[in-house]
């Protein structure tokens, strides 16, 4: 499929309901297929709106997905990256990944932190060709580090 390419913004109150929307169409059949529909609550992603910086993948007229990330010490932690099926396999994940690396960079941070499913293979896949290291956090979970170029060093 074609690569996508998007305007990555910063989302804005307006934008909430579209990107619950979105994580519903795509993250709560993800948790049922994995047999974990606990994973996906959508009171839980309201509250993450709320409290994360969120940035928006505008692909054209429609929003190709979103990243929501937040400060922890020196790490920029994404708690959720999301694609609309219909931008799937077309680089709005890249994109998104790239942006917040950016980000992290520009804040002075040392680190990206993400977890994931130990059986989210498409995941995996992202983070381990955006350079992650796998940390096994138990058997069901995984932790996934990038370290970030520092301005001392």
């Amino acid at each position: 499929m074609e690569r996508m390419r998007c305007e990555i913004r910063e989302a804005g109150p307006d934008d909430h309901s579209m990107l619950l929307l979105l994580a519903e169409e795509t993250l709560h059949p993800l948790a049922d297929g994995a047999g974990h529909p606990e994973r996906y609550r959508t009171a839980d992603v309201m509250e993450l709106l709320e409290r994360a910086d969120v940035f928006v993948a505008q692909c054209g007229d429609e929003p190709g997905g979103f990243v929501a990330v937040e400060t922890d010490d020196d790490a920029c932690v994404v708690r959720c990256i999301c694609v609309s099926p219909g931008f799937e396999a077309r680089g709005v994940a890249h994109q998104l990944l790239d942006w917040v690396e950016g980000l992290a960079i520009d804040r002075g941070l040392a680190r990206l932190v993400a977890r994931v499913p130990a059986v989210d293979g498409p995941s995996l896949h992202l983070y381990g060709g955006h350079g992650f290291d796998r940390r096994p956090e138990n058997d069901e979970m995984l932790t996934l580090e990038k370290r970030l170029p520092t301005a001392g060093g």
